[in-house]
């Protein structure tokens, strides 16, 4: 069921929080040694809420607009009274003593957490590969990857442990594994929703849900202001589950744009399925060109490579020595960063300003841009990258948008042979979360039949 079912039943008092929080609980112990998604649960904590809100739900006084929802947190967000290791076998484990700003929010909102999400080491790598909490697998297919550091949050939302759980992006870490796990995910623009403390001007929190009006009404929880947070949009007080109405595409104009030139080759599936797509939206009315030639060079992306790169590394280098090679694959991809000097890092800031103003431009005179999500569907479990020796290349098509402060989404748009799913990305104008959550509703309903998550 999604987070509004849920919220009808308990209305309806056709179920009870309890009852709801009992099956996740179960959920998770049948079947997180098959998917690998979540390391800490707190199974009294999470009851001893559910009672509580059963007896608001009773009392038909529920404490916001999540009250009852299970859900997990990611590691990387601190969540009072329980462990985070960034992923990294090399960190010690740090006890959380406050509440990162969208876990407040889901608190205030009466929803109830379950445990702890997997992530890769850092948040940097294009796939659910951790040195501290091992494999984490795709609900879709176990020898398959759920990608990038949300990856434990999108494999607990595919595997029907929770109907939501928080995303975080600095790269690509909600739209990589919400396409590669069926989901939808959307990078909302930067600052919409508070992040405390912001340690980068690229990275956001954001929904992974299995619908779009989920993520609609965790947005509008998400988005509510957290004084801490200095960096914040100002807050702008709109309901976004109140406000999918359709369109009028026929007023509305997209760029499409099949490759962007980065990284691997397009796979030909999803290419075929995202044009269908694009076809499908188009057919509806939007005003649509394309843009035949890639905008972009292949390498062009191995100037924010290093930068990111320099990023990790000073988080990194600050462990002891003997600790390093824990996380080892972080210890090979930074070692060329270690001389790296820093009129190279400031050349390659120049470049990303070159490369996100060059992105900017791409939807002047456009309401969207739309194009895969990733060029390529989810590969093998235990790999960190398609291809090891270039770790960046998972970031290829969504990276530049993070660079830009675009909201962006991934949606579902059909499955490879095999039954991977595939992800169309759609971009907006800065600010208009609003736009990219209602073209996503349109493009939702148009699909022919509602996906069927893997039962297992």
């Amino acid at each position: 069921m999604t987070a509004l079912q849920l919220l009808e039943a308990y209305r309806r008092q056709e179920l009870s929080p309890v009852e709801v929080t009992k099956f996740m609980l179960a959920r998770i112990e049948e079947v997180n040694p098959k998917i690998n998604a979540v390391y800490y649960v707190v199974a009294e904590n999470a009851l001893k809420e559910a009672l509580a809100s059963e007896k608001r739900w009773k009392e038909g006084n529920p404490i916001g607009l999540l009250d009852g929802i299970p859900t997990t947190v990611k590691d990387a967000l601190g969540t009072i009274g329980m462990p985070m290791y960034r992923g990294s076998a090399a960190n010690e484990a740090e006890i959380a003593t406050t509440d990162h700003s969208t876990v407040a929010r889901l608190k205030e909102h009466g929803a109830i957490i379950l445990g702890k999400n997997t992530m890769c080491d850092y948040g940097i790598l294009g796939a659910g590969v951790s040195s501290k909490h091992g494999v984490t697998r795709n609900p879709w297919n176990l020898a398959h990857n759920t990608g990038a550091s949300s990856s434990g949050a999108a494999a607990t939302v595919a595997a029907g442990i929770g109907p939501i759980s928080i995303g975080t992006d600095i790269v690509g870490s909600i739209r990589l594994p919400a396409s590669f796990c069926g989901l939808y995910g959307l990078k909302p623009s930067q600052g919409r929703v508070p992040y405390y403390f912001p340690n980068s001007p690229s990275l956001v929190a954001g929904p992974m849900t299995r619908t779009v009006d989920d993520a609609a009404l965790m947005l509008t929880v998400l988005a509510q202001p957290d004084k801490r947070d200095y960096t914040a949009l100002p807050f702008d007080n709109i309901q976004y589950h109140k406000e999918l109405k359709p369109l009028d595409l026929l007023n509305k104009k997209a760029l499409f744009i099949p490759s962007l030139g980065f990284g691997p080759t397009l796979d030909l599936e999803v290419d075929l399925h995202i044009r269908d797509a694009v076809k499908d939206l188009k057919y509806e009315g939007l005003n649509v060109d394309i843009l035949d030639t890639p905008p972009f060079k292949k390498d062009e992306y191995e100037a924010a490579e290093a930068f990111y790169k320099i990023r990790t590394l000073t988080e990194f280098q600050k462990l002891p020595t003997e600790d390093l090679s824990k996380s080892n694959t972080i210890y090979n991809w930074t070692r060329d960063g270690v001389d790296m000097k820093a009129t190279d890092l400031y050349d390659a800031f120049n470049i990303i300003q070159k490369l996100r103003e060059r992105a900017m431009q791409l939807i002047h005179g456009y309401d969207f841009v739309l194009l895969p999500s990733t060029p390529i569907p989810s590969f093998e479990a235990e790999k960190a990258a398609p291809d090891e020796t270039r770790l960046f290349d998972p970031w290829c098509y969504t990276f530049l948008f993070n660079l830009t402060e675009q909201p962006a989404a991934s949606i579902n748009c059909g499955f490879t042979k095999k039954g991977l799913p595939i992800g169309l990305q759609i971009v907006g104008n800065r600010f208009d979360d609003l736009g990219v959550l209602q073209l996503s509703k349109m493009y939702e309903n148009l699909r022919s039949e509602p996906i069927v998550y893997p039962k297992f």
